[in-house]
């Protein structure tokens, strides 16, 4: 369970939206927020629908209510009734007492199903009920209770090939999907990248984890240039992974992760246009100035070219 007081700062302020894309997003979230219907986020894994979730809910009137999450992958099939529902005394051997289940808890609030692809066929008829008719009973019970909930369900799958496979219901996905929202992979706002990368690098400086106060133009160009496969959640662990090795005030190539560096061929994807020879030399030898931590000497062996050859570039160029 997930609380207004823990989760709201950081799901109202933590969202950077630079792009287009994801502006476009939040303003359809935010003609959602007063709203009851169920919404479905999709997109890839670490793209941050969490977050989004926890947005919607504290942006709306549900926000002094619970924030229940469900991360369905998590709870084994024959305990997930029970989570879901909860039980009465008696109705499996270890029921010795009553249990509210998420269902319940949620009351008044925001019920978020992570990663709903992967809940139990079983199940997914029982939770067709209380999406329609905001109703269910305790396992091992026969009152039928009723709950006011908003339901929000993320899928890092798309529900409609799911539904084509067979492996989820299509009456469920129609009620969980009246408003499908698209959550784009960070390889497609590309404007975010450095903003969130400095968020993330603030919030390791604010933990004592670095005094590091931002990039050095190589390490911002691989930040931007790489494809993200893992979304945000990889550069965060990219951010924090820098924070504890660069040892100065700024983020240099040498502190990222390797991968960043071993594939130049991701450094120019997603731009409007093709780099020109001028573009991937300037790259380049900002980038072996870093990895030679300045030395013009050293720099120039690595390029095969002389030190005042190097000179001569670096001041075409503009690189300090």
């Amino acid at each position: 369970m997930t609380g207004p007081a823990a989760a709201a700062p950081e799901a109202v302020s933590g969202i950077v939206a630079g792009s287009p894309a994801m502006r476009e997003l939040l303003a359809v979230m935010s003609r959602l927020a007063e709203a009851k219907s169920p919404v479905l986020l999709e997109g890839e894994s670490g793209t941050g629908k969490d977050l989004l979730a926890l947005r919607l809910h504290y942006s709306g009137p549900r926000r002094d209510g619970p924030f229940i999450k469900i991360h369905c992958p998590s709870i084994p099939d024959e305990l997930l009734e029970s989570e879901l529902f909860g039980h009465e005394k008696g109705a499996f051997t270890d029921a010795q007492k009553a249990k509210l289940g998420k269902v319940e808890m949620a009351a008044g609030g925001t019920l978020y199903f992570d990663q709903v692809q992967d809940l139990a066929p079983g199940l997914q008829a029982k939770l067709l009920r209380v999406v329609e008719e905001k109703r269910f009973e305790r396992l091992g019970g026969t009152r039928t209770i009723e709950v006011d909930v908003r339901f929000v369900a993320s899928s890092n799958v798309e529900l409609r090939k799911a539904v084509a496979s067979g492996t989820f219901r299509e009456d469920l996905y129609h009620r969980l999907s009246v408003v499908p929202l698209h959550v784009p992979p960070l390889r497609n706002r590309r404007e975010d990248i450095l903003p969130l990368a400095e968020l993330f690098l603030s919030r390791e400086r604010e933990r004592k984890a670095t005094r590091a106060t931002g990039f050095e133009d190589g390490a911002a160009e691989l930040l931007r240039g790489y494809l993200w496969p893992g979304n945000v959640r990889e550069l965060r662990s990219a951010i924090e992974r820098a924070s504890l090795l660069v040892t100065g005030e700024r983020v240099t190539t040498s502190a990222l992760p390797g991968h960043l560096i071993e594939q130049p061929s991701t450094l120019w994807a997603g731009r409007e246009r093709r780099p020109s020879l001028k573009d991937v030399e300037q790259a380049y030898i900002r980038h072996v100035l870093e990895q030679t931590h300045g030395s013009q000497t050293h720099a120039a062996a690595v390029l095969g070219i002389s030190r005042k050859a190097l000179w001569e570039k670096r001041r075409r160029f503009g690189i300090p």
